[in-house]
C-alpha cells in the first residue's frame, strides 16, 4: 500500500501532462470531424432500439456500439480528452492488477505502457477506442475467471465456457484471444492445472466456430478476425506504426505476465541464494557501519533517490520519445484543414496553407485550399501561392473512389450545381457506411431543392438519430414547415437556378470541362462553375481556352480581368506571335510589363549563373501563373 501511495503523484504527472497534450495539441475534435470521411472505419452511433438490437446481434457488437457512443464526445474536445484518459486509466489499472497477480510488487510504472501507446496511436488522429474496450473486457474477463472460488475441474471448465462465449458476444475474438491466453497462463504457474490449460485453447475456438456457424451466421474465417489486430476495421487507415502499437497493445499483458512468471520460475533460486548472502553482508556491515563517512552515507542516499525518481518517470520519457521519433508535420495540418472545410472556416484554411512548410502539401490540402480561394473570392488572383496539381480540383487522382473523396465531391457538386451527382455520392456513402450524419444532410437539401419536401423530411427524421446532428435536423425540419432563414432561401434558390434541368444527357463519365460548360450554358452566372473551368484550364496549361471564355466576364460582373487570366492571356499571345495590346483584351499596363520582366530573366537563365537567376524568377515571378506554365510547378525560394 505504501508503495502504490508512492506512485500516484508521478503516474499523477504523467497523466496530467498526457491530458494537456491531448486538449491543447491533439484536439480531439479533429478526430471527430474524421469520422466516416478519412477514418472511414470509425464505430457509428444512432439512438433507438433498432440500431442496439442490430449490434448486439454480431460478435463484439456490444464493444463497437461502445465505442461508437463515446466516441461521439470527441466532438468537444475537452469531453474527448476525458474520455481518452478515463479509458487509459482503466486499461492500465486492469494492467496493473494482472502484473501484480504475476508477483511484480512495483507495478504501477510498468502499467502505464499500454496508455503510452494509447496516447501515440490517438496522436496520429486514429481512433483506438474498439481495441482499448476489447482488450479491457478481456483483462476484465480473466480477473474474475481466477477470483471464482470454483476447484473442481469439470465446474472450472464450465465456467470458462460460460465467460468465454459472453466475451466472444460481447468483445469479439479479440477480447476472446486475451482471455484465453490469461487463462492458459495463470492455469500453468498459479494453479497448476495442466488439464484447464489444455482444454482451453480448443474450447475457445471451438466456441468462436459453432457461435458463428449457428447463431451468428457468420463465416468462421471473418469470426476469428472479430476485433483482432488482423482486422480491417481495427486498422484501416493506419499506417505501419500505427498497426504496430495496436498490436502491442493487444499482447502486452500476456507477454509480460508470462515473462514475469517464467522469471520466478527460472530465477527464483537464485533470487534465494541472493537474500541468503545479503543477509550475511548486513550482519558483517552492522559491525562496520561505524566505520563508514558521512560522505559514503550520502552518497548512496542520493543514489537511491535518484533510482527510485527515474522509474516513475519512465513513461513520460517513452511518450516524448514516441511523439519525436513518430512525429509528422504534416499530420495535424491536414486535419486542420478538413475541419475548417466542414466548418466552412475558409480564412482560417488559408491562413494555415501559408504556414505550411515550403512545398508540403497533397492533394486533398489542394483541393480545400481552392474551395477556400474561391469562397474568399482569391481564387483568379492567389491560387499559385500554393502548391498545386491538376488533380486537386476534382480528386481525379484516385484510381477506385475514397470515402474522403466522395465526401469532398458531393460538397462540390452540390455547390456547383451538380445536385444529381451529389445525390449519388451521399447516396452510395449512405449505403455503405449504413449512417452517415453528412450524407444525410446533404441528401435532404438535395430533397429539398428538388422540392420534395416529404423525402426531405424523411432523411431529417433520419438524422435526428445522431446525437451530434440532432439540432441540425429539427431546425431544418422546422423550416420545412414554417419557411427557410433568408440565408438559406437564398442558397436553395441559387443552386435550383444552377441545376441542370430533367432530362440533361451529361452523367458522372463527363470530363471537368464538360460537366462545367453544362453547368454555365444553363446558368451563365454560375460564377463557381466559370472559376472552376477556369482554374482547370490554368492548371493543365490551355491558355488558348482560357482567352476564348474571358467573354464571360462582363456577364459575371468582373470589373477588371484577374490577374491569372491576365497572365494566361499574355502566355497565349507570345505563343501564337502575336502583338501584345492592353486595349484587345483589357490587360493591365503593369501585367504587361511584369511579363516582359519575366521574359527577360527566363532568357537569362542560358547563362552561366542559371541557379541565380532561377532564384530571382521565384523571388518575383514564384506566385505568377507565368512560372508555373514554364516550369510546372509554384515557384518555392
Amino acid at each position: 500500500m505504501l508503495y502504490r501511495i508512492k506512485q500516484v503523484p508521478h503516474n499523477l504527472i504523467f497523466f496530467l501532462l498526457s491530458s494537456a497534450y491531448i486538449w491543447l495539441v491533439i484536439e480531439p475534435h479533429l478526430i471527430y470531424s474524421c469520422f466516416g470521411s478519412i477514418l472511414s472505419e470509425a464505430p457509428i452511433f444512432i439512438t433507438g432500439w433498432p440500431f442496439l438490437k442490430n449490434s448486439l446481434a454480431l460478435p463484439g457488437g456490444f464493444v463497437m456500439y461502445i465505442s461508437g457512443f463515446l466516441s461521439q464526445g470527441f466532438y468537444y474536445s475537452w469531453l474527448g480528452t476525458v474520455l481518452i484518459i478515463l479509458s487509459a486509466l482503466f486499461l492500465c489499472e486492469l494492467s496493473r492488477r494482472h502484473l501484480v497477480t504475476a508477483g511484480y510488487a512495483s507495478a504501477a510504472v510498468l502499467a502505464s505502457f499500454p496508455a503510452v501507446l494509447l496516447f501515440l496511436i490517438y496522436s496520429r488522429y486514429k481512433n483506438p477506442m474498439p481495441p482499448s474496450l476489447a482488450v479491457s473486457l478481456g483483462l476484465l474477463f480473466s480477473l474474475v475467471f481466477e477470483t471464482l472460488p470454483l476447484r473442481r475441474l469439470l465446474v472450472r471448465t464450465a465456467a470458462f465456457c460460460v465467460m468465454a462465449v459472453l466475451l466472444f458476444w460481447l468483445a469479439g475474438t479479440g477480447g476472446l484471444s486475451g482471455f484465453l491466453l490469461m487463462a492458459i497462463i495463470y492455469a500453468i504457474f498459479i494453479r497448476r492445472d495442466w488439464v484447464l490449460s489444455l482444454l482451453v485453447l480448443p474450447a475457445g475456438f471451438l466456441i468462436i466456430w459453432l457461435l458463428s456457424q449457428y447463431i451468428f451466421l457468420l463465416p468462421p474465417q471473418k469470426a476469428f478476425l472479430v476485433l483482432t489486430p488482423l482486422s480491417h476495421i481495427m486498422t484501416t487507415g493506419m499506417m505501419t506504426f500505427s498497426k504496430v502499437l495496436v498490436i502491442i497493445l493487444y499482447g502486452f499483458v500476456p507477454v509480460s505476465v508470462l515473462l514475469l512468471f517464467l522469471n520466478r520460475k527460472l530465477f527464483g533460486s537464485i533470487g534465494k541464494r541472493r537474500k541468503i548472502r545479503s543477509k550475511r553482508k548486513r550482519k558483517k556491515a552492522h559491525t562496520t557501519a561505524g566505520k563508514k563517512s558521512a560522505g559514503h552515507l550520502a552518497v548512496k542516499l542520493l543514489v537511491t533517490i535518484l533510482k527510485k525518481s527515474a522509474v516513475p518517470i519512465l513513461p513520460i520519457v517513452l511518450m516524448a520519445a514516441g511523439l519525436y521519433f513518430s512525429c509528422d508535420p504534416m499530420s495535424k495540418p491536414l486535419y486542420l484543414a478538413h475541419d475548417y472545410s466542414l466548418s466552412k472556416q475558409w480564412d482560417k484554411l488559408l491562413e494555415l496553407g501559408r504556414s505550411l512548410p515550403k512545398g508540403k502539401s497533397n492533394v486533398y490540402f489542394n483541393h480545400d485550399i481552392i474551395r477556400a480561394l474561391y469562397h474568399t473570392g482569391r481564387l483568379p488572383y492567389d491560387l499559385f501561392q500554393f502548391p498545386q496539381t491538376p488533380h486537386g480540383l476534382f480528386l481525379t487522382h484516385d484510381k477506385k473512389v475514397s470515402y474522403l473523396t466522395q465526401f469532398k465531391l458531393c460538397d462540390d457538386y452540390l455547390e456547383l450545381g451538380q445536385v444529381n451527382m451529389a445525390e449519388k455520392l451521399a447516396s452510395e456513402i449512405l449505403a455503405t457506411k449504413n449512417h452517415s450524419g453528412f450524407a444525410l444532410e446533404k441528401l435532404a437539401w438535395v430533397n429539398i431543392i428538388k422540392g420534395q419536401n416529404r423525402s426531405a423530411g424523411i432523411y431529417l427524421n433520419a438524422l435526428r438519430k445522431d446525437l451530434i446532428h440532432r439540432s441540425t435536423a429539427e431546425d431544418m425540419l422546422g423550416a420545412l414547415n414554417n419557411g427557410f432563414a433568408p440565408d438559406q432561401a437564398a442558397y436553395v434558390d441559387r443552386l435550383r437556378s444552377c441545376m441542370l434541368r430533367a432530362g440533361h444527357q451529361g452523367t458522372g463519365k463527363d470530363s471537368i470541362e464538360q460537366m462545367l460548360t453544362a453547368l454555365l450554358i444553363r446558368n451563365p452566372r454560375n460564377k463557381m462553375a466559370f472559376e472552376y473551368l477556369m482554374a482547370s484550364y490554368l492548371l493543365t496549361g490551355q491558355v488558348d481556352k482560357i482567352a476564348a471564355n474571358m467573354e464571360r466576364l462582363d456577364v459575371l460582373g468582373y470589373q477588371t480581368m484577374p490577374v491569372l487570366y491576365e497572365e494566361a492571356i499574355l502566355i497565349y499571345l507570345s505563343s501564337r506571335k502575336q502583338r501584345i495590346e492592353s486595349s484587345r483584351f483589357n490587360i493591365s499596363p503593369q501585367t504587361i510589363q511584369r511579363y516582359y520582366r519575366f521574359a527577360q530573366l527566363r532568357g537569362a537563365m542560358q547563362s552561366q549563373n542559371r541557379q541565380a537567376v532561377l532564384n530571382r524568377l521565384i523571388l518575383e515571378f514564384g506566385s505568377s501563373y507565368f512560372f508555373f506554365y514554364t516550369f510546372g510547378c509554384v515557384g518555392v525560394v
